[in-house]
């Protein structure tokens, strides 16, 4: 048997974080398996769907490195993957069970109440089902057949049947009952002719050969109408793997609104390595074996599979992220962080110095890079480097204000006139001449300078640093904390 899984999402809105690990576990299992992987699109809600969703969710997963066998923006032989274009497909199936007496048709005004899902990502959501309370399910054939020809407006339940419990029988999860007496009939085509998701997912799946169905947990209680479905059809329905929730700091579940889990699309807009989204993304849920935290998305495809999928809630860790994030942008080459860091320019509207070219970026990168998440950090990491005036802290104000730091810096100041030449080399050396001339050394020669320069008395290698700022600009702010050391005096008087 070839795997065949899908991931469906809906263009109501951007794609979230959970509806990425989705679509992830299942590009995952697909390539595990050697099997396909089919992206399908939940486009019934017309009224809901946001112009350019779809074409964002492509790329999205390209920029993730995800591909799909088959899909809505390729085709396949198991098309149309639109769901939009199939709705003819679902009324004929939905006409199948009004002649077998499966289905009736409903023409009570709360029929239209929506048992579709919420269309979050991924097209899965709770099932709430009405029953018909007007009597229609025992209506007479031909009493239905005149109202519907009449033009009455109505819907389409299916008729829930009773007997035994319906098994679900899931790969994590295990086997769980639910009573059939629950259920209740439920609407499969609206009264706006459109399908309802239970019965509309049962459909594609089938025809579509799916072969697994891997999805969240939350959506465990749509698959006993599902089942219902495959049962009237005489199909044999997929195996369901449910995943375990994604869940917030505080253990609830991961809202789309939380202001700490940005949509994809936000991290690509940052700058993030996308290799670090889909490897923290894989080891929510599934846990490899062993210390190991750092896959490939190759590596990752050859090691998971769903028997390491567990069932407790997946805890989205802000920090644990931030740290794989790092782990990632800090083993960037140096022309990739650049790369990176233009495009963030770009997107902030930022716009770079004119000494500010790729070897001095690279330069620059080179002494942040280890504590950068994302390539917009890069912008406050290196904010004394690119911007013309430099804010003092509390703790180089107080340095500054001293008479030893006051001597330091004006003997600097005094070496940059005389000696034009402005690189690491020279400062080292220009450096070492005051304090041969002041008799200081260490911090009492370092800090002072540091402290004119970045505005701090800590931070990256001080030659290195020194040598990214232009001459003019290093010789203002030196002159800046003279002032403030002159000013600091005045006032003492």
């Amino acid at each position: 048997m070839t795997v065949r899984v899908r991931f469906a999402p809906s263009p109501t809105g951007h794609l979230h974080i959970g509806g990425v690990r989705t679509a992830l576990f299942n590009f995952l299992y697909a390539r595990h398996t050697g099997g396909k992987f089919i992206l399908r699109l939940e486009d019934t809600d017309a009224d809901r769907n946001v112009p350019g969703a779809e074409q964002a969710f492509v790329d999205a997963f390209h920029w993730l490195g995800l591909t799909w066998d088959e899909g809505f923006d390729i085709g396949g032989p198991y098309g149309p993957y639109r769901c939009s274009e199939r709705v003819a497909i679902y009324r004929s199936h939905a006409d199948q069970l009004l002649a077998a007496g499966r289905a009736y048709a409903c023409f009570c005004p709360q029929s239209d109440a929506k048992e579709t899902p919420s269309e979050e990502e991924g097209g899965e959501g709770p099932a709430g089902a009405m029953g018909c309370s007007g009597g229609c399910a025992s209506l007479a054939a031909d009493e239905a057949l005149r109202r519907i020809r009449a033009g009455e407006p109505h819907a389409i339940r299916f008729r829930a049947p009773s007997g035994p419990p319906i098994v679900v029988r899931d790969i994590i999860r295990g086997e769980i009952a639910f009573e059939r007496d629950d259920l209740r009939d439920f609407v499969i085509i609206k009264r706006d002719g459109m399908p309802t998701y239970n019965f509309q997912v049962a459909i594609d799946d089938h025809l579509m050969a799916i072969t697994h169905v891997i999805r969240g947990e939350e959506h465990l209680s749509n698959t006993p109408r599902q089942l219902l479905v495959y049962e009237a059809f005489g199909w044999q329905p997929p195996q369901f793997a449910h995943l375990p929730i994604v869940l917030d700091e505080s253990r609830k579940k991961l809202s789309k609104r939380d202001p700490n889990v940005l949509p994809v699309s936000a991290y690509r807009e940052r700058g993030y390595v996308p290799q670090a989204i889909v490897n923290f993304l894989a080891l929510l849920g599934w846990s490899p074996g062993g210390e190991e935290e750092i896959f490939s998305l190759e590596a990752l495809c050859e090691r998971f599979d769903l028997d390491r999928v567990g069932r407790a809630g997946a805890v989205f860790d802000l920090a644990k992220f931030q740290w794989m994030a790092n782990q990632y942008f800090k083993a960037l080459a140096p022309h990739e962080a650049v790369r990176l860091i233009r495009e963030q320019a770009g997107v902030l509207g930022y716009r770079l110095p004119p000494y500010a070219d790729d070897s001095w970026l690279e330069r620059a990168v080179s002494l942040v890079q280890d504590g950068l998440t994302c390539a917009r950090d890069f912008f406050s990491a290196a904010s004394v480097w690119l911007e013309p005036e430099v804010a003092y802290d509390e703790e180089a104000r107080a340095l500054l204000e001293t008479e030893g730091a006051h001597r330091v810096i004006e003997a600097y100041l005094s070496a940059c006139e005389q000696d034009p030449v402005w690189d690491e080399a020279a400062n080292r050396a220009r450096t070492q001449a005051v304090g041969r001339a002041l008799g200081v050394k260490g911090k009492d020669l370092f800090m002072p300078i540091r402290a004119a320069l970045t505005g701090q008395l800590h931070g990256p290698d001080l030659q290195k640093s020194m040598a990214l700022l232009p001459r003019e600009i290093a010789m203002e702010r030196m002159r800046r904390a003279l002032a403030l050391s002159e000013a600091r005096d005045h006032q003492g008087r």
